[in-house]
């Protein structure tokens, strides 16, 4: 799900009765995925195909070493996005992408980094050439900064900077240990300082960062790695003490940013310069699309559209960011989808389109560019269904993992047409979720709005909820729930059948002349 900085905290809980008959959800535990009511028999088919075993497969995969979290523009990501295209290809799906092909491609540039022209300068001849000594994966237009220069040191899952410390504006260089290492750089990014370098201990890499075509990066901050000797020759250029580097043996968060150079009276502020040189070329950032003809001659050109983002954080500040649950459980729960209706010997009446989106983590782009740039006319669309998060019980300091068994979060079902809500909750008879309606704060952080706000259609999205890995290298295989993809994959394989029979749906509210 694509990261803003203000996360919505859990209202009041509504539980959905999805049926007339009283004391259906009587007991929690008879509501957890308990399937209520067969599917119907022609559905049967591809209801069954969806599984567990198969989901474990297809998401270790995803979200396993060899895609590196899939950073859009990254070599990850295009290896997930072929990975993908193979499998529609495997189940008989039709490319409806760009010239024939699955791959629908992004007018996007990616910046890359010239090292031998890049360096750090500070007082008297202090000079660090970046090349053997940093790496970046953000950068913004602007091309040199200069900033007083904070080290910081972090110790500890559950160090936090003080309120009191303000490092806007500031060229923050840092350490963390491994527990420190998922939660600092995002308390950094909220303080929006110029730069964030992280000390490591290996060799530093960059990673391209995706520019939309004719746009200006949405960064506003450098972000990047050094290795300790740059960095120890850093701050001893400066007048500290390279020790001040080393970790403490207790949890802390240690602030360092006054010097004591030589001639000094006193610790004072030093300021370093930043000097950045990157080169750009075009990218291969494709959306995934794929089409399953409708058994109707007449109806067949009217569709419903399925789809999750494939895109997650990839290779950053010299870590990978898996996104397991973010949106490796969507993207797997859609091509389980997608390959029931392929396997089901009954296709629904209207067409079914089925989109992976590419950089939906850097603002919604894939699916607001399938808006601008439809491979099927947008006025034949009926319907939009948007998964995304689906692997995990929701999780906080209010709530275990544990009392969120069996629920998920539907949002934006009931801002358009209700009959798509009525849909879902017929759908899920079969299937036994308890939903929950209070999450509507999210509403416009995923893929669906495109939808709604373009194609003038009703959406539906399916989100389990936040919880501690959320954008965290933590987000890994080993925490998904699939009892809980699975229930959510045949959910939607359900209402997507339904939908596809039901037939046009009126205009959202917005929309209606």
């Amino acid at each position: 799900m694509y990261y803003v900085q203000s996360i919505c905290r859990k209202s009041l809980r509504f539980l959905v009765a999805i049926v007339a008959s009283a004391g259906l959800f009587s007991s929690q535990s008879s509501a957890q995925y308990s399937p209520l009511s067969p599917p119907p028999a022609d559905l049967q088919q591809g209801f069954d195909s969806i599984n567990v075993e198969q989901s474990q497969e297809w998401l270790g995969i995803l979200a396993g070493p060899k895609f590196e979290g899939r950073g859009t523009g990254q070599p990850g990501f295009i290896k997930a996005a072929h990975w993908v295209a193979g499998k529609l290809a495997e189940f008989g799906l039709e490319p409806m992408g760009d010239n024939g092909t699955y791959f629908q491609m992004l007018p996007m540039k990616r910046r890359l980094p010239v090292l031998e022209e890049c360096y750090v300068t500070g007082p008297g001849d202090l000079r660090i050439e970046a090349k053997g000594n940093m790496g970046f994966d953000r950068f913004t237009d602007q091309q040199e900064i200069t900033g007083d220069v904070v080290f910081v040191n972090f110790s500890g899952e559950n160090t936090q900077l003080a309120e009191d410390v303000q490092l806007r504006d500031k060229i923050v260089v840092y350490v963390d240990d491994e527990k420190a290492a998922s939660s600092a750089p995002f308390q950094l990014a909220r303080q929006r300082p110029l730069a964030a370098i992280r000390v490591i201990s290996g060799r530093p890499v960059s990673s391209p960062q995706l520019v939309r075509e004719g746009g200006r990066t949405r960064s506003t901050s450098v972000s990047g790695t050094m290795t300790q000797e740059a960095a120890r020759k850093l701050v001893e250029g400066l007048g500290g003490k390279a020790d001040w580097l080393n970790k403490p043996e207790k949890e802390s968060v240690e602030i360092h940013d006054t010097f004591s150079p030589a001639g000094a009276e006193s610790p004072i502020s030093q300021q370093i310069t930043l000097r950045m040189r990157f080169q750009e070329e075009l990218a291969a950032a494709p959306n995934v699309i794929a089409w399953l003809e409708g058994s109707d001659p007449n109806l067949k050109h009217e569709y419903v559209v399925i789809g999750s983002h494939l895109d997650h954080l990839g290779n950053s500040r010299g870590q990978v960011y898996p996104g397991a649950d973010d949106n490796g459980s969507g993207s797997t729960a859609v091509l389980n989808i997608a390959k029931a209706f392929a396997t089901n010997s009954t296709r629904p009446k209207r067409s079914v389109l089925f989109i992976w989106f590419a950089a939906e983590e850097m603002g919604l782009v894939g699916s607001r560019h399938y808006c601008n740039n439809p491979t099927k006319p947008l006025e034949d669309m009926m319907c939009m269904f948007n998964i995304d998060m689906v692997g995990r019980n929701e999780e906080s300091k209010d709530e275990t993992s544990e009392e969120n068994e069996g629920h998920i979060h539907l949002v934006g079902s009931q801002k358009g047409d209700n009959d798509i809500h009525e849909i879902v909750l017929k759908a899920n008879e079969s299937v036994g979720f308890e939903f929950e309606l209070d999450q509507e704060g999210v509403w416009n952080r995923s893929d669906q709005i495109n939808f709604y706000n373009a194609a003038h259609v009703p959406v539906s999205f399916l989100f389990d909820g936040f919880h501690p890995d959320y954008h965290k290298p933590s987000d890994q295989i080993e925490k998904i729930n699939f009892k809980k993809l699975v229930s959510a994959a045949k959910l939607y394989y359900l209402a997507v059948n339904l939908a596809a029979e039901h037939g046009r749906f009126k205009p959202n509210p917005e929309n209606e002349k």
